[in-house]
């Protein structure tokens, strides 16, 4: 029976070789998915985990704790070596994920200070900090040494010298904490002062300039006077920071329950980790969903395909079967040989597949918009064991699909094969009319959607996952209508022929008989063909309008092309028990060399703080104040035109620029207080601690607008709404009455240079930045994230492999239709027919067949395109925003799509040219004579 199969296979070789190609781009799919699914969360993991580290400029991982220990009986060793064991749940638990840095600070607690030279009032810590000695420069004095004559040398950070006004080389006395036996007060003195070594320095979680009252002191130093004097506890807290590059989608479980376990054991417990690890959590949930929806369109094709070419298969099979059938052969052993068959095949397939997967999965990766490619980083995908038991399933899947021709062509007698050859019978979703019945569930399924529309975008904010049916649904609309155009377009050729059926050439009647008997059999390829140009429609618009509509959002919030802050010099003082910061401005013009060297266009100073703003007796929080130059503001930043429409943002900025004590509000500002143009606003200066300062500054109202460069109306807190509220006013004016506060430098890059060049300007012009953000970086990070990603990457290599299984199709259907009418060629060139006659034919075949299913896919994927782009926008881009969304048809997308489609048909019809003039055309022309 092996020897059969193998005879079978090489009697219908180029069928089977296209099996092999549907079996193994199933296997691919299949494998991908969980390649495709571990990169993603890598990804998202990783973009978290970077994106904390580029915006706070800091570890984003590190866990932090607060202990209390009598400090009767107990000791310094002992107090480490508990805080140590604290942080074994951790190492035991998570034991692949490395500690880059662990800060322990033991102190006494505060103590009142006298001395010569000390203000009344003032407190201070007495502190010690493991390793300490290795992270500090001392930049003035010296290191401390152990105590020889009971006076302890402590050393202080350069914030702490300030505000405390010590002096190096002064004694002072705490006169809280007591010797126990001679009850003489704990006596240090200031030997040095120091600040970081390196600066970043991980170890430094919480930085030397917030140590602002502690004074350190040598281990030997802390652990006797824990033994000697009198006080009541000791305190530590601890850090420590784990590596983010070691966590991964494979132990961020494991991160998770720790974390977790110390959270709900620990009320002292903190962590920079947990949102973070809820954001992943919640996106988790979508990822892994969001994958099996947009690869069901390619698992359906792929299914299609192989059943399409296992059914061409059967039908070249129906007289061996027929035969063996008369000759003994029963139902089971036949779909046993078929079984064989297939089994070899998958064998063959998964081999292949496993490798395609991968290489599909990569190039799926490296998508930046729909059929755009980047040779992005994609490290974080790496082949992963499950690809192999993935890729199994599929090709147990394919090996059913091939079997299902077989079973139904397995029990055809010689007379039955006789009878029905020639029997054209209309396909069961015609017949039963399943296109209308699909098309009206699919429309049910938009209007509930529509209705349903603030309940999705409320179940996208809380981070559920998404609703599958959203995906499918615009699935099951293509395939319903896109049968739907294709009975119009059987009824539209039949009118065609009946009209001009006694005009017709020979030659065209012809081909009309063709097209109206072979209706079944070309339906399959034509709906293949409407599929793949609607899909690619509505594909490439869906990627063109996420992305373009969240590249949109991103410009509208940065409202520029690079903004940064340098570090702002300050001056600590008090008021009361309160440090307050009084700032200095860094020298602005230093930065007109950037412009004269042609790095920038334009810049703007912009000052932001989030305050409260007040009209008589109403206040309202959350209100964004923007300090701005209006002159520097208009050149540099940036707002789409038909915000604000009918009026330009320049107006509102000339009204500005002419009251020097005007301001610009928002419009839902100008709702809450009920006010219009000409009335008189306040709000309140604060400082960087968020103290109010009650600097209050009145405005009078100069324009009302809906929308502002970098003013995000509505800001999302785990899935919570809150408004905000903008007040524009004049840099100068507000400088006047508010305490300065450092402010952002807006840029407009000039042409050609990129926000990677001007950093590396600003590094060289040796500027110290708190602050930088690109818009460039921005919608970069925004097209690496997993969700964009997949979708594009998904839409592409969807339409990709229909692409590929539709011209492969195409010329099965073709070549077997050629070859099965060869005798019929030759009984037309036997009554006159000439070889020009025969191309016409086959001409007016591919416009009224392949033509007409490329415009009805056109129309297909436009119309697919009105109806959900917008829906599927909405699960993408759920919060509200003050631009709309806004559908994106670009016509070099629709372009790229038809070259890579007529590509593939000039490619078929050049292979069908060839398989005509080889075919033994005299032979049948004698057999026609005949």
């Amino acid at each position: 029976m092996f020897n059969m199969v193998i005879q079978k296979i090489k009697n219908r070789l180029w069928l089977t070789v296209c099996l092999v190609l549907g079996l193994s781009l199933l296997v691919a799919v299949c494998a991908c998915q969980p390649m495709f699914k571990r990169g993603s969360l890598n990804r998202l993991i990783e973009q978290n985990f970077f994106g904390y580290v580029k915006e706070y400029n800091a570890y984003p991982t590190s866990m932090s704790i607060l202990k209390a220990y009598k400090a009767d009986g107990t000791s310094l060793d002992s107090v480490t070596a508990k805080v140590d064991e604290y942080w074994d749940t951790w190492r035991n638990n998570v034991r692949d994920v490395d500690i880059k840095a662990n800060q322990m600070v033991v102190h006494i607690g505060k103590s009142i200070m006298s001395g010569d030279f000390c203000e009344k009032g003032l407190y201070i810590d007495v502190s010690y900090i493991p390793e300490l000695d290795e992270h500090i420069s001392i930049i003035k004095g010296e290191k401390t040494k152990k105590s020889q004559d009971g006076v302890y040398e402590v050393i202080v950070s350069e914030s702490a010298l300030d505000s405390l006004g010590l002096l190096v080389g002064q004694t002072y006395y705490l006169e809280d904490i007591k010797d126990k036996e001679k009850g003489e007060a704990l006596e240090i003195k200031i030997v040095g002062v120091f600040k970081e070594k390196e600066n970043p320095d991980i170890f430094w979680t919480k930085e030397p300039a917030s140590f602002t009252d502690n004074a350190f002191i040598c281990r030997e130093d802390m652990a006797e006077i824990i033994k000697k004097y009198d006080f009541e506890k000791v305190n530590v807290s601890s850090t420590i920071v784990p590596d983010y590059r070691d966590i991964n989608s494979r132990n961020i479980d494991d991160v998770i329950s720790c974390v977790n376990k110390y959270s709900e054991n620990d009320k002292l417990f903190e962590t920079n980790m947990g949102d973070l690890l809820e954001n992943y959590v919640s996106k988790r949930k979508s990822v892994g969903v969001m994958l099996w929806v947009l690869e069901i369109p390619v698992f359906g094709m792929v299914i299609a395909f192989i059943y399409m070419v296992s059914a061409q298969f059967m039908e070249s099979e129906k007289g061996e079967i027929a035969m063996l059938k008369s000759r003994g052969f029963s139902r089971k052993q036949i779909l046993l040989l078929y079984m064989i068959q297939a089994a070899v095949l998958a064998a063959v397939s998964l081999v292949i597949g496993i490798f395609l997967g991968y290489g599909i999965c990569m190039l799926a990766a490296s998508t930046t918009d729909f059929l755009s490619f980047k040779a992005a980083s994609v490290a974080c995908y790496r082949f992963v064991p499950e690809m192999i038991i993935y890729g199994m399933g599929g090709a147990l899947v394919g090996i059913l699909f091939i079997l299902v021709p077989a079973f139904f062509t397995s029990n055809i007698s010689i007379v039955e094969y006789l009878s029905n050859r020639n029997i054209n019978k209309k396909m069961f979703w015609e017949k039963y009319f399943l296109d209308v019945i699909l098309l009206l569930l699919s429309l049910y399924f938009v209007y509930y959607f529509v209705q349903s529309e603030d309940n999705i975008r409320k179940k996208a904010l809380e981070g559920g996952k998404m609703d599958p049916l959203i995906f499918l649904d615009s699935i099951l609309f293509t395939i319903a209508f896109g049968l739907i155009v294709l009975r119009i377009s059987h009824y539209i050729v039949r009118l065609v022929y009946r009209i001009g059926k006694k005009r017709w050439k020979p030659a065209i009647y012809a081909s009309f008989l063709q097209i109206t008997r072979s209706f079944g059999k070309q339906g399959f390829i034509s709906i293949f063909m409407i599929i793949t140009v609607a899909m690619g429609i509505y594909n490439a618009n869906g990627a063109r309008t996420i992305n373009r509509n969240k590249e949109d959002r991103i410009e509208y919030e940065m409202g520029c092309d690079v903004s940064f802050m340098e570090e702002w010099k300050y001056t600590p003082y008090r008021v009361g028990y309160i440090t307050h910061r009084r700032y200095t401005e860094p020298d602005y013009v230093k930065y007109s060399q950037l412009k004269s060297e042609g790095y920038v266009e334009s810049m703007a100073r912009v000052q932001q703080f989030v305050t409260r703003s007040r009209y008589r007796s109403i206040e309202a929080e959350n209100t964004l104040v923007m300090g701005i130059n209006t002159k520097e503001f208009g050149e540099t930043a940036s707002l789409k035109d038909d915000l604000n429409y009918p009026t330009h943002w320049y107006t509102y900025l000339n009204e500005l620029a002419m009251n020097p004590n005007g301001a610009i509000i928002s419009s839902n500002l100008a709702e809450y207080f009920d006010i219009e143009v000409g009335d008189m606003v306040s709000f309140f200066g604060i400082n960087k601690n968020e103290i109010n300062l009650e600097q209050e500054m009145n405005c009078k109202v100069v324009a009302i607008v809906d929308a502002w460069p970098g003013f995000e109306q509505y800001k999302y807190e785990n899935g919570t709404e809150k408004e905000k509220y903008l007040v524009v006013v004049n840099l100068s004016a507000e400088n006047i009455v508010i305490n300065k506060q450092p402010y952002d430098i807006w840029v407009k890059l000039a042409d050609g240079v990129s926000a990677e060049d001007l950093n590396e300007k600003l590094d060289g012009m040796n500027i110290t930045l708190t602050k930088f953000k690109s818009l460039e970086d921005e919608i970069s990070n925004m097209k690496a994230s997993p969700d964009i990603q997949i979708t594009n990457g998904l839409f592409t290599l969807c339409f990709l492999i229909a692409l590929v299984l539709c011209g492969v199709g195409f010329l099965i259907y073709w070549i077997s239709s050629i070859k099965n009418r060869e005798l019929l060629f030759g009984v037309y060139r036997a009554m006159g027919m000439t070889e020009k006659d025969i191309n016409k034919m086959l001409i007016n075949e591919h416009i009224f067949s392949t033509l007409f299913s490329i415009i009805s896919g056109a129309i297909v994927g436009i119309v697919s395109t009105v109806l959900f782009i917008k829906l599927l926008a909405m699960v993408y881009l759920p919060e509200k925003h003050n631009m709309g969304i806004y559908t994106y048809f670009e016509i070099t997308d629709v372009i790229k799509l038809f070259i890579a489609i007529t590509i593939m048909i000039i490619v078929c019809i050049f292979a069908l040219r060839r398989l005509i003039k080889s075919m033994n055309i005299t032979q049948a022309l004698k057999l026609g004579e005949d």
